[in-house]
C-alpha cells in the first residue's frame, strides 16, 4: 500500500548553506516536499566542511540529501528575478544569512510576504535578528562556547573543550524542522503564514 508522505505537494526554497538551515530542508525533503536549493556559483561554503570529494564533502552529502539544485547569483539583477520568480510559488523559504542580507537581495521575510502572503519564512542565525549580537558570525564552536555546552565537556585539567561533532548545528536544524512543520499545520488549518527566527544560540 503507498502512503503519501506527510509533506508531498510543498513547495520549499532552501537559500541556507552551513549544516543548521540544510538540515532543516533535508528533513523536509524526506518527508517529501520539493526541496529547491539554491547555491552561489561558486557552492554553498558548507561543501568544503571536513574531508572533500571532488566538490562534496561528507556533510553535503548528509545534509544537501533529496534536494533539487539551482546556482544563482543574487547579486546580480538576472539572479534576484529568478530567485524571486521561485518565492513568489514558494510553501516555505529557509535562509540562514546575517540579519539584513535577504533584504538587500530583495527576498526578506517583508518583501517576499508583499507578494506570498501565507508563505513560512524560516531564518536561521548564531544570535537571531535582534539585539547586540545579532550581527556577529557563529560557528557550533562558537555556539558550544557562548550557550555554555563546552562546560559541561571539560578534558581531565578541568578546561572546557568543543564536543567533538557539530551538535549545535545539527540540533538547531531539526528544531528548524519541527518549527517548520508546526508552521504549515497553523498555515493549513488557518490560512496563516508566519516567520520563525531561529538561532544557533537558542
Amino acid at each position: 500500500m503507498m502512503i503519501e508522505q506527510a509533506m508531498s505537494g510543498i513547495k520549499v526554497i532552501d537559500f541556507s548553506m552551513g549544516v543548521a538551515g540544510p538540515h532543516a530542508g533535508t528533513l523536509m525533503a524526506q518527508n517529501g516536499a520539493d526541496v529547491i536549493k539554491v547555491e552561489p556559483p561558486e557552492g554553498d561554503w558548507g561543501r568544503t566542511l571536513g574531508t572533500t570529494y571532488g566538490d562534496l564533502s561528507a556533510h553535503s552529502f548528509v545534509f544537501q540529501r533529496g534536494k533539487r539544485s539551482i546556482a544563482l547569483d543574487l547579486k546580480s539583477e538576472g539572479g534576484r528575478q529568478i530567485a524571486n520568480e521561485l518565492v513568489a510559488s514558494a510553501d516555505v523559504i529557509l535562509e540562514s544569512f546575517r540579519p539584513g542580507v535577504m533584504k538587500r537581495f530583495g527576498l526578506s521575510y517583508e518583501q517576499v510576504v508583499a507578494v506570498n502572503p501565507d508563505v513560512v519564512y524560516l531564518s536561521v542565525t548564531g544570535f537571531g535578528q535582534t539585539g547586540p549580537n545579532a550581527m556577529l558570525p557563529a560557528t557550533d564552536a562558537v555556539a558550544q562556547a557562548r550557550s555554555g555546552l563546552m562546560s559541561l565537556n571539560k578534558d581531565r585539567n578541568g578546561l572546557p573543550q568543543r564536543v567533538e561533532l557539530i551538535v549545535i548545528d545539527v540540533a538547531t536544524g531539526l528544531y528548524a524542522f519541527q518549527a517548520v512543520s508546526t508552521a504549515l499545520l497553523r498555515r493549513f488549518r488557518f490560512g496563516k503564514g508566519t516567520y520563525i527566527d531561529c538561532s544557533l544560540l537558542q
